[in-house]
């Protein structure tokens, strides 16, 4: 008898071949051995999507010409797929494993997509309904966690109907970029504004979200604010510890400052001290548990707090300790784990201690069975996707691996260990003091035991609070007793939302996921709220690398996104479409479900998009305004230029902005001329270093940067410069190192 593993990358294929004990070489994507599946077991690997949808001119000649919109809208009776010619062998040879096979095993990654992948390749060989299928759902690759995954099957059938789902969603999403996104590139062509106006559910989205973030931005009106605020003290004796007051005296708006001063008169607050008689005093003790285990979106934001790494270093890091087997599934939304991970965390703490740097300093703890449910998924449920945890496969010192993931491992484990430590205990305190009959409310938390947050490393920005234990305010301060009350009246203003971050894009809580607040309608509303957004930790910074690799987006070395002229125009230009409204995600989330229940078939979708590409075609003949157009357009690249210009271009005196290299994760970030046709540059990376936003000004200023320390030469050799601009003989211009005497002097010795 024989078996088949499908496996959906050649790394994930070596890993089961580890855990099964089958031998290969370094490279080797298939492999065979006896195992406990069977006599014969054959481990093979697809390389990703071996089988891609067909592109247009695949449907006719006269779909070749992208500008020829008159042969618009594409839409296939039947969807075809296309095998690349660089991939042909290798789907010849798991057609001919899977032949041989008496059971397949489908191991690709547990997502929609990778159902996906194992369903066309199947329906390609032709053997889909010939061979007895199951299902293994990898959420890591150490040995241990292979063989569990081997010996707990699933049926087929719920992953198939997943992936219809996404099959259908792909044909869709195809229907639309390949339509809309050739529509509009080719009006806009035609009237002068050129580029690549790509269209598509999900960056649409996305971009539209962004930009009603930047327009509330512009249109925000500033309101003075007024309130009344104190400030009082408690003594142990020890430790006075300082509270602040808050009132409910509080005015905004135009007239704020008049019925500010009239609710004083009334009250008669008209001293910078009096006396307050304490009305409400309440202290316990809490304990608090850590939050559940790291999703892909915090595991992005807790790298950039500890280390301010960007998504794509994080993203690099978290597939090659995924690939080593050190830590579980990366591309996950639940922060959930099964039963048996927090089991090996008790089982293995002492090495897990070890593994951190922090041998026997902590002791162990056991979480009470009703708060642990909080982090453990059922058995019913073990085929949902887990938080990121470390494997039983300990990264100790002598493991040979990089310092990044070394740091990214540290950052995992104590998350993980925050399950098996001890609580975090503090006194919750509450104090209300009526001043003449103005309430006064305080509410603070004092540390008894730091717990579990003894393992949180601190903010790489210093921002981290030490705490310190604190007074228990029920022990000093009873009911009715007199407090000095310090009155402060404040003035403030309302301000405006901050410019958008990316990891604000596709962090959790962040715009993509909380889509479902830009929807009215309660239905949809509530669907996109349980869908947890638009996109998954899967896509969701594939979106925002798209946006970027688009023109649609820039970010610049702060991690802050400004949204181009390109990006605002075709944005504007789909205003009153579904297609960039969070609705129409929310409606398709609604016929996935549909389709995993086997409730309907993709058919229904497919038919609902067509739908909607021929309205959108109909919109744009009636609303298109070439001036308008032209007007917006000219204005917003204004605007997009004076915001982000470092300087002056000193070839063609155009705007110089930094430029993000998403393709290849920073290499080729520069700051050049925004006119196409000047080759102006200044390469971020020089020499080993890099070159900041601060610097490049000064070097556009035709000054000299800050001396930058231990620069490389190519041949390897170290040395301290200023950098300046200089002119070649060829008009061009590139930066070289300036040293003044005491550089040449250290640089010497």
């Amino acid at each position: 008898m024989t078996t088949v593993i499908l496996a959906e990358k050649p790394d994930q294929a070596r890993s089961y071949m580890d855990g099964l004990g089958i031998y290969h070489s370094e490279k080797q994507h298939r492999a065979e051995a006896s195992t406990f599946l069977d006599e014969d077991t054959i481990v093979i690997s697809a390389a990703g999507h071996l089988l891609e949808l067909c592109e247009p001119e695949h449907y006719g000649e006269k779909y070749k010409d992208r500008r020829n919109i008159e042969a618009l809208p594409i839409i296939p009776a039947r969807f075809d797929y296309t095998l690349g010619a660089d991939k042909q062998a290798l789907f010849n040879e798991i057609k001919a494993a899977i032949s041989k096979a008496d059971t397949v095993i489908v191991a690709t990654d547990k997502d929609n997509e990778g159902g996906a992948i194992a369903y066309n390749i199947l329906r390609f060989t032709g053997l889909l309904k010939k061979k007895k299928i199951k299902r293994a759902l990898p959420s890591a690759l150490n040995k241990e966690a292979v063989v569990r995954m081997f010996k707990n099957l699933k049926p087929i059938d719920a992953t198939w109907r997943e992936a219809q789902a996404a099959i259908a969603r792909g044909r869709s999403d195809w229907m639309i970029g390949m339509n809309l996104s050739r529509l509009y590139t080719s009006k806009l062509d035609d009237i002068g504004i050129n580029g690549n106006y790509a269209v598509g559910r999900s960056i649409s989205t996305t971009l539209n979200l962004i930009c009603q973030w930047y327009t509330s931005i512009e249109e925000f009106q500033k309101e003075p604010i007024f309130e009344l605020r104190g400030k009082t003290s408690i003594s142990n004796g020890d430790i006075e510890e300082e509270v602040e007051l808050i009132s409910n005296i509080r005015k905004v708006g135009k007239n704020s400052k008049h019925e500010f001063i009239q609710e004083l008169k009334k009250h008669k607050i008209n001293q910078k001290e009096m006396y307050g008689q304490v009305a409400l005093i309440e202290s316990e003790t809490k304990e608090k548990f850590p939050s559940i285990m790291f999703t892909k979106g915090d595991l992005y934001k807790e790298m950039a707090r500890v280390a301010g790494w960007s998504q794509s270093r994080s993203k690099k890091v978290m597939q090659e300790n995924y690939d080593n087997g050190y830590q579980t599934y990366p591309r996950t939304d639940s922060g959930k784990i099964p039963m048996y991970e927090y089991q090996y965390m008790l089982e293995l703490f002492d090495k897990f201690l070890a593994a951190i740097g922090c041998p026997g300093k902590y002791a162990k703890y056991i979480m009470p069975e009703d708060k642990l449910k909080k982090y453990v998924v059922s058995d019913e449920n073990s085929d949902a996707h887990y938080g990121i945890m470390p494997t039983e496969k300990i990264m100790d010192e002598t493991c040979d691996v990089t310092k990044d993931q070394r740091l990214m491992y540290e950052v995992v484990t104590r998350k993980a260990l925050t399950l098996v430590l001890e609580p975090y205990t503090y006194v919750g305190n509450k104090l209300g003091i009526m001043v003449n009959d103005v309430p006064f409310l305080a509410r603070n938390a004092s540390m008894v035991k730091m717990g579990w947050r003894a393992l949180v490393l601190p903010s790489k920005k210093g921002k981290t609070k030490t705490e310190i234990p604190g007074i228990n305010y029920s022990e000093y301060v009873k009911k009715g007793d007199q407090l000095k009350i310090e009155l402060q009246n404040l003035e403030s203003e309302t301000k405006p939302p901050k410019p958008l971050k990316s990891i604000q894009i596709y962090d959790k809580g962040g715009v993509m996921e909380r889509a479902y607040k830009y929807v009215e309608n309660e239905k949809y509303a509530s669907i996109l709220k349980k869908a947890n957004g638009i996109g998954t930790s899967a896509t969701r910074d594939q979106a925002m690398a798209s946006l970027v690799q688009k023109g649609y987006i820039t970010i610049d070395t702060k991690d802050v996104i400004n949204v181009t002229a390109n990006g605002w125009l075709i944005n504007w230009l789909l205003t009153g479409s579904e297609v960039n409204d969070p609705i129409l995600t929310a409606k398709w989330e609604d016929t996935y479900k549909q389709i995993e229940k086997g409730k309907t078939n993709a058919n229904g979708l497919i038919d609902e998009t067509a739908k909607l590409i021929y309205s959108e075609f109909d919109r744009v003949n009636r609303t298109w305004d070439t001036e308008k157009i032209s007007e917006f357009y000219t204005s917003k690249e204004e605007q997009f230029n004076a915001i982000v210009s470092l300087g002056e271009c000193p070839i063609c005196h155009s705007d110089v902005v930094y430029k993000k290299d998403s393709k290849n994760a920073g290499k080729y970030d520069n700051y050049s001329c925004t006119n196409e046709e000047c080759k102006f540059v200044i390469w971020r990376h020089y020499a080993n270093r890099l070159i900041s936003e601060t610097d490049a000004k000064k070097l556009l200023k035709d000054k000299p940067t800050h001396e930058f320390k231990k620069l490389k030469s190519k041949s390897g050799k170290e040395y301290d410069a200023k950098l300046v601009l200089k002119r070649s003989d060829d008009g061009n211009y590139k930066v070289v190192p300036l040293f003044d005497n005491k550089s040449k002097k250290k640089n010497k010795a």
